[in-house]
């Protein structure tokens, strides 16, 4: 039995039973598909996520945190986790920065933060839990459940491997690495310029052409966009 909380619509959507399709994202299918998708979103759509930066929400929970502006992060028991278990170990990063949607918006500039995130993540997991860096996995969704940076930290013998599947999770190793080997500014850095392809959901509004906003009750989202649908053919 899983359960989440907040659970968006997003979220909704994406844990119901449907059918699953592997797609191809291009640059250019990002560029038409999910750019415009990702700025259909209100901003309350994330208020969740700025209370618990900001200290509003779940402050008794914070494992580390970092107020840096550019730096900064806050790491957190995921609820998936009942934080007893060592080898079900499940946490999560939310960078302070909201700069970031997605690891597509990942360039060189950012090798510092996610160096940073490394590292505070390993000494913590080792200091409050006794969990060795050589037991965790750090990795990133792409699609992301909500477009605003985070990581999940989870201990290697973790039993529930749904999230983890190859071409939705991405080691943040992996992604170090390719920084490292990108251009700098304003060329466009590697993760930008990479095809994607990944699995997703049928009903899921990248696939369908849905926007981020909610239509008028009883109607289709709007506006409507291009999906990913539609671009597989392109």
């Amino acid at each position: 039995l899983k359960a989440i909380w907040p659970a968006t619509e997003t979220h909704i959507k994406k844990h119901t039973a449907q059918p699953r399709v592997i797609v191809r994202e291009t640059p250019e299918a990002y560029e038409k598909v999910v750019m415009p998708y990702l700025e259909s979103f209100p901003p309350e759509r994330l208020e969740w996520v700025y209370n618990i930066l900001e200290g509003k929400k779940e402050a008794d929970r914070v494992l580390y945190k970092d107020d840096d502006e550019e730096l900064g992060f806050v790491l957190i028991p995921d609820l998936k986790w009942d934080q007893t278990s060592m080898s079900a170990l499940y946490l999560q990063v939310i960078v302070r920065t909201r700069t970031i949607r997605s690891l597509r918006d990942l360039d060189p500039s950012h090798l510092p933060l996610l160096r940073h995130i490394r590292d505070k993540v390993y000494k913590t997991a080792f200091h409050r839990f006794g969990v060795e860096h050589g037991k965790l996995r750090l990795f990133v969704h792409y699609q992301p459940s909500y477009y605003h940076f985070h990581v999940h930290v989870v201990h290697i013998e973790h039993e529930a491997m749904a999230g983890m599947t190859v071409g939705q999770a991405h080691l943040l190793d992996t992604l170090i690495s390719l920084l490292e080997l990108s251009p700098s500014p304003p060329e466009k850095s590697i993760l930008a310029r990479m095809t994607f392809t990944y699995a997703i959901g049928v009903e899921h509004d990248l696939y369908k052409g849905r926007s981020g906003k909610k239509g008028e009750e009883g109607k289709a989202d709007e506006p409507a966009l291009i999906g990913l649908a539609a671009m597989q053919n392109t």
